[in-house]
């Protein structure tokens, strides 16, 4: 189970700010609803605490890999922005770029590959059509 926090924000660019923050989401209405005026907008953003927490702890890093459905690796690297990674794996075109927490390069092309192969013994690989 996710935990989430609400973070209750005002301003834009560099007179952006946080406000305050809670457990629950009520919570941020009623701080809003308490604090809020004509001249400020705050806003409420979501933000799961304490993300990948079990990958981090075990040393692991995020590793993107784009593999073809015939097993050939096109790209792996490690992401060093985590806006790059993806909670799932996309079918794009004849490709199928996977995201997940790895030991290393070796590992994260080991994983892709066990999904690929999933994904083609449940006839699940989406092929463009040429």
């Amino acid at each position: 189970m996710k935990n989430i926090i609400y973070v209750v924000t005002s301003g834009e660019y560099s007179a952006y700010g946080i406000e305050a923050v809670f457990d629950s989401k009520d919570l941020a209405k009623k701080f809003i609803d308490a604090f809020g005026n004509n001249y400020e907008e705050f806003m409420i953003e979501e933000y799961e605490l304490n993300p990948h927490s079990k990958q981090l702890k075990s040393g692991r890093k995020p590793f993107v890999v784009t593999m073809g459905k015939n097993g050939d690796c096109y790209d792996v690297h490690q992401t060093t922005h985590s806006y790059e990674f993806s909670e799932e794996d996309e079918m794009v075109g004849n490709y199928m770029y996977c995201y997940m927490f790895a030991k290393d390069e070796k590992h994260a092309i080991k994983i892709a590959n066990e999904k690929r192969t999933q994904l083609i013994a449940l006839n699940k690989w989406q092929e463009d059509k040429e």
